[in-house]
């Protein structure tokens, strides 16, 4: 097991038979710390079989670090004594045992957040949560987001379940709880009545407020528990002989400007036009490969390129593309997963009619254009969603646009038709996904553009062998979309481990819980990381982004207008 030096702080932690509080800043130790907190209670305050140790954190990808770490400080038998878990994943095998207790639903069908976004895209947004609410109660439909609030309404309303879960975990440590919103906090409040608790909190990385993370949470922690905070302050243990998390920290307070840092280039890059409008991010990704290259010969290491919003994602995969770099994109699944959607229903044997399939891919389609931007679809969106709907029961097209849209749809619907499909489900979405690639319309080329990005679907997958098992039972892939439903469902709580290899690209809240070697940080031109004046929230972004690096950290920022930041 790895040596890890315990200091008067950490030995604090340690020995405390009382609720904890820890903070500290990137690498500081906070996790290594709370696994052999874990380890301690279950070596020392006799956990009985039935019970664990609960570690909740967001995301899959911190469960994945965390069980990595996990390998090095803990035994195998320990292990097993310790339970790590998303909050979606722990708060669902609340609600799915005794959900029914709140409503009459016996069971509950399962809306992932694409299938939200198309079903509330024209909901205001100050009526969606009672929108989801109705769905609930009226249908048995149940949202992902409300997941922490029908967990904290059954603890409410039933003590009995509320001591039986905390008996079965008797300690529960609490990742990344400067993020909690309201009902995770109501919900480790009560637990904290019978359970002990251990938040893990950095209020410089609090990113999610527009989720419903507070400034206040820390000190709410504080004052319901009677706790007496541990501060592990600055140590650095991810970038070890670096300055990245100097830099990182200096960063909070403007320390940063005009000082030179180890492992840290901040470079500001020329206005190009055209294809070398980004040759400055190419460049700084060669260096990075090089570097990596020359410490790491055997290829086992890892950049991301950190970008701020989606659409910079998918521009900058598109340029990485066109460039032959080899890249991982991670976005959020909107529009990969009803674009998914729409290629397995059309997978599946069409009706003799061409109104009917008109009418089905239509149906698919119009979910796509409102749900494909998440919770933040245009007006543009929406009319072409509105004018689908009124086709469907007027068959009407106006204008040359709209009919041309209408007759692709036709068109597309009987090159399906004549596919000759060959029962291997990779080779057979392929195809499908092609007849959306030579659209005319936006709409239609989304729908491909949108799927690429669609991971599922790989050799050896459990969505490959559902897909290959329905074309042995039917001779057809009858019940396709509904095999892609359930996968995509089964994602979202999937917690198989995830070990980051290559070159990533995704937004700087997906790169939260994260670690790689080298990271590259891309300020587009006119699209400042300050945004609307907040210069506090940018720098924590900012600060979250470099310090996902272990070994160096780039950022590059125009030189016409340079993050004011650096």
């Amino acid at each position: 097991m790895a040596d890890f030096k315990i200091c008067a702080s950490r030995k604090k932690i340690l020995t405390s038979n009382e609720n904890i509080l820890v903070e500290g800043g990137p690498g500081s130790g906070k996790t290594t710390m709370a696994l052999l907190k874990a380890k301690r209670v279950v070596e020392s305050e006799n956990i009985a079989k039935q019970q664990k140790v609960l570690f909740l954190s967001f995301a899959r990808a911190t469960i994945t670090r965390i069980e990595e770490q996990a390998k090095n400080y803990l035994p195998n038998e320990i292990k097993k004594s310790i339970e790590i878990n998303t909050y979606h994943g722990f708060c669902w095998s609340i609600v799915k045992t005794h959900g029914y207790l709140l409503y009459h639903h016996r069971k509950f069908k399962l809306v992932t957040p694409p299938n939200l976004a198309a079903l509330v895209a024209e909901v205001p947004k100050q009526e969606q949560q009672n929108k989801k609410l109705s769905m609930l109660r009226q249908e048995g439909f149940l949202c992902f987001d409300l997941f922490a609030e029908t967990t904290y309404e059954i603890f409410k309303r039933s003590d009995k379940i509320l001591r039986l879960t905390a008996n079965a975990y008797p300690f529960i440590i609490v990742d990344e709880f400067q993020d909690t919103d309201r009902f995770e906090w109501e919900i480790i409040k009560l637990l904290g009545k019978y359970s002990r608790i251990m938040a893990l909190a950095d209020l410089e990385q609090r990113i999610y407020d527009f989720r419903g993370a507070s400034v206040t949470r820390i000190p709410e922690f504080v004052s319901h528990f009677k706790v007496e905070k541990i501060d592990l302050g600055k140590e650095n243990n991810r970038s070890n002989g670096t300055d990245i998390a100097i830099f990182g920290d200096d960063l909070l307070t403007g320390a940063n400007i005009g000082k030179k840092y180890t492992f840290v280039s901040v470079e500001k890059y020329p206005f190009y036009t055209g294809k070398m409008s980004r040759i400055s991010l190419k460049n700084a990704i060669f260096r990075s490969i090089a570097r990596l290259k020359r410490s790491n010969p055997k290829g086992d290491w890892s950049i991301a390129i950190l970008v701020k919003t989606k659409s910079d994602t998918l521009s900058i995969s598109t340029y990485l593309t066109s460039e032959g770099i080899a890249h991982e994109v991670i976005i959020d699944p909107a529009g990969p997963s009803l674009a998914a959607l729409i290629i397995s229903t059309l997978l599946e044997p069409l009706e003799n009619s061409l109104e009917a399939n008109v009418n089905k891919i239509t149906g698919r389609i119009i979910a796509h254009i409102r749900g494909r931007k998440g919770d933040r679809p245009n007006q543009a969106d929406l009319k072409l969603a509105k004018f689908l709907e009124d086709f469907l029961i007027h068959r009407k097209a106006n204008s040359h646009k709209r009919k041309l849209l209408v007759s692709e749809i036709e068109n597309l619907i009987k090159t399906r038709q004549q596919l000759n499909l060959t029962g291997i489900p990779e080779d057979d979405w392929l195809s499908v996904r092609r007849l959306f690639q030579e659209s005319t319309s936006d709409c239609l080329k989304n729908i491909y553009e949108d799927a690429r990005y669609l991971k599922l679907l790989r050799r050896g997958t459990l969505l490959s062998q559902k897909l290959s098992e329905r074309w042995r039972n039917y001779g057809n892939y009858t019940g396709a979309s509904i095999s892609v439903d359930e996968a995509l469902t089964q994602e979202h709580f999937s917690m198989s481990s995830r070990v980051f290899r290559g070159i990533f690209v995704m937004n700087i809240h997906k790169s939260k819980g994260k670690e790689f070697d080298e990271v590259v940080i891309w300020e587009e031109y006119k699209k400042p990381i300050v945004y609307n004046g907040d210069i506090s929230e940018g720098r924590r972004l900012l600060r979250v982004a470099i310090t996902r690096a272990r070994s160096f950290s780039t950022f590059l920022t125009p030189k016409s207008e340079p993050c004011i930041l650096v």
